[in-house]
């Protein structure tokens, strides 16, 4: 028989920051997703976590093990702490590709792009196309909404979220996917750009005045050149 071991916490609204107030709720509907793995195949997927936003909020998050099918490192087990012995009898990831596809239907949110690469071996693994609307990497916009604490290092889960004073329990891929999602919200809250703004927004360099600045600095000294010969 099937065992289930599937989470859905409904999480208490707490306000929105007052900048998010005036910003459009249909604006600010994502879901942010976070995986484990068994070992070193991205695609041996043994959780998978998906937080709910929904107008600004957190409306919920969905935790489930998952039966990678697959052994599982020592090296693995002691970052996450999920063995062979607590997936046996869960589903295996075919069992829950349409629930994802459904989580998947609108803009995705992961830290990193690892989760993307892992979910989609892991789709190419059971045989089943994977479909989504928009995928954001919530370091990209974390490097982009405070360059100077993260443009160059630093911008990674555990880190941004404890500076933000975020409190998760890491390498929980529900709470990972959670606080993945409270740090987009704060970029938004912090920057003013609302979540489809983003994805415009990351594809930019990370400082786009210096950037223009240099370019300028540049065609200063080109110019000089020129004038010197």
């Amino acid at each position: 028989m099937l065992k289930r071991i599937d989470f859905w916490f409904i999480m208490n609204r707490e306000k929105k920051p007052k900048e998010l107030w005036s910003m459009n709720g249909k604006k600010m509907n994502f879901v942010a997703v976070d995986v484990e793995t068994a070992n070193s195949d991205p695609g041996s997927i043994c959780q998978v976590g998906v937080a709910v936003v929904e107008s600004a909020e957190i409306t919920g998050v969905w935790t489930q093990l998952v039966d990678p099918r697959d052994f599982f490192d020592p090296a693995n087990v002691a970052i996450h702490g999920i063995g062979a012995n607590m997936v046996e009898g869960c589903p295996v990831f075919e069992d829950i590709h349409g629930r994802m596809l459904d989580f998947m239907k609108g803009i995705v949110v992961s830290h990193t792009l690892f989760d993307l690469h892992s979910i989609s071996r892991a789709f190419e693994s059971c045989g089943k196309r994977l479909n989504y609307g928009h995928w954001l990497d919530s370091a990209k916009i974390a490097r982009r909404a405070w360059p100077e604490r993260y443009a160059r290092r630093g911008y990674g889960l555990a880190e941004v979220a404890g500076n933000l004073g975020i409190s998760f329990r890491h390498h929980d891929a529900g709470e990972d996917a959670k606080a993945a999602a409270e740090i987009v919200l704060r970029a938004c809250a912090d920057t003013g750009l609302d979540i489809e703004k983003w994805l415009g927004r990351v594809k930019l360099p990370i400082r786009k005045k210096s950037r223009a600045k240099f370019r300028g600095a540049g065609r200063k000294a080109r110019r000089a050149g020129r004038r010197k010969l």
